[in-house]
């Protein structure tokens, strides 16, 4: 952690996640710079069992494989853990008042996305 902190303090990152290397199809979540048609990007965590259809449905029909020069996914693997620069984030929780919109991310248990791994 105190290179990930010295890393964002230096390049003034307003966020920055930690991540490390992965290999294709492991069940970790993966570091993805996502680019919408418009042209809009973000970088986001794609959970591990949607990696792979979102390559193939975007232009990679091989999936999550790993780099063959490296033995590891081209995708880096989440930590889960974030940094972020207490300015700006001082800023976002005074405007919201610390609240964020609600989200849901099932683990699913089977492939026809019928059964959840845990209730």
């Amino acid at each position: 952690m105190p290179a990930a902190l010295g890393v964002s303090a230096k390049e003034r990152y307003d966020v920055n996640s930690v991540a490390i290397p992965r290999k294709a199809k492991a069940a970790a979540g993966a570091i993805m710079r996502l680019v919408h048609e418009d042209g809009q990007e973000v970088t986001i965590n794609v959970e591990y069992n949607y990696i792979d259809n979102l390559l193939k449905s975007t232009g990679r029909p091989e999936g999550d494989v790993n780099d063959p020069s490296t033995g590891y996914s081209p995708f880096p693997g989440n930590m889960n853990q974030l940094i972020f620069r207490l300015a700006p984030y001082a800023a976002t929780l005074e405007r919201t008042g610390g609240a964020i919109p609600e989200f849901v991310n099932p683990k699913y248990a089977d492939e026809a996305r019928e059964q959840f791994k845990s209730p």
